[in-house]
């Protein structure tokens, strides 16, 4: 598995504008796995990991900035006034619903950074841990935080 933050650089810096619209217009993540973009961006990889890179993929063009130490993502989305009714319809929702909505959420807070080695492993692992680990974040503050 290839670092999440290179993947991250390497969608913003080798993607043309073309195929990053091509991501960015996938409307689930399933939709990347036929997309030439989706393939530059990934290059080789086993594939039994090509879903968990679409999922990652899928919030690539959404999240733009990387920063190490940054606010965890239920945290910026409490921040940005996303509503306890979206988490919940986030965690509620099955494949591939929950990641649009995610995708959704994320759009709208507008997120100034995020640290993609944390929230790249989140989606490429995506499940009930996840989901839980989003809905703790949103809701419990750190002392860091403080």
């Amino acid at each position: 598995m290839i670092p999440f933050t290179e993947l991250h650089q390497r969608f913003w810096e080798t993607l043309d504008n073309g195929q990053r619209a091509e991501i960015r217009r996938a409307s689930n993540p399933e939709d990347l796995e036929c997309l030439p973009a989706f393939y530059h961006l990934i290059g080789y990889h086993n594939p039994g990991e090509i879903r968990p890179l679409a999922r990652v993929a899928f919030l690539l063009p959404f999240a733009e900035k990387h920063s190490e130490n940054t606010k965890l993502l239920g945290r910026q989305l409490s921040d940005a006034k996303i509503s306890e009714k979206r988490i919940f319809q986030i965690v509620r929702s099955s494949s591939p619903n929950d990641l649009v909505q995610l995708r959704r959420a994320v759009q709208q807070a507008k997120l100034s950074s995020i640290d993609w080695d944390v929230f790249g492993k989140n989606l490429f692992y995506w499940g009930k841990r996840s989901k839980k680990q989003l809905v703790q974040s949103f809701f419990i503050y750190t002392k860091e935080e403080e």
